[in-house]
């Protein structure tokens, strides 16, 4: 029985890790990368969402957004939670060149979500 719990415990941690601000940053950041505005939507807070959907109805965003991220990798490096709000720093590295984007997040019905507003948008 201890066996059990402890597995279910672990399991349990998993999962809420898997959710962390920084999780949800990098997925973000690969959907936009790849294009996928439906999927990166799903890591948007609720009043993001609306820019995302924006930017899925400009014309070939999601080939400019392709061929800009081509072989780019995406790493959160740094996490800072306050509260139901978080900041994270992502790098991107594309061709031997990194670059670091700040992004915020808040916490909406237990998950974290970016949230991107005109004037912290890059």
């Amino acid at each position: 029985m201890k066996k059990i719990l402890g597995m279910l415990a672990m399991a349990l941690c998993l999962i809420g890790c898997s959710k962390g601000p920084d999780k949800v940053a990098v997925k973000f950041f690969e959907a936009m990368a790849d294009g996928d505005f439906d999927k990166a939507a799903e890591y948007a807070a609720k009043d993001t969402k609306p820019m995302i959907k924006m930017m899925a109805g400009m014309p070939n965003a999601k080939e400019e957004s392709q061929k800009e991220n081509k072989g780019a990798k995406f790493k959160a490096v740094e996490t800072k939670i306050n509260g139901d709000k978080a900041s994270v720093k992502v790098e991107r590295t594309k061709d031997g060149k990194t670059e670091t984007n700040d992004v915020n997040l808040v916490k909406e019905d237990g998950d974290w979500k970016v949230a991107v507003d005109k004037e912290n948008m890059n």
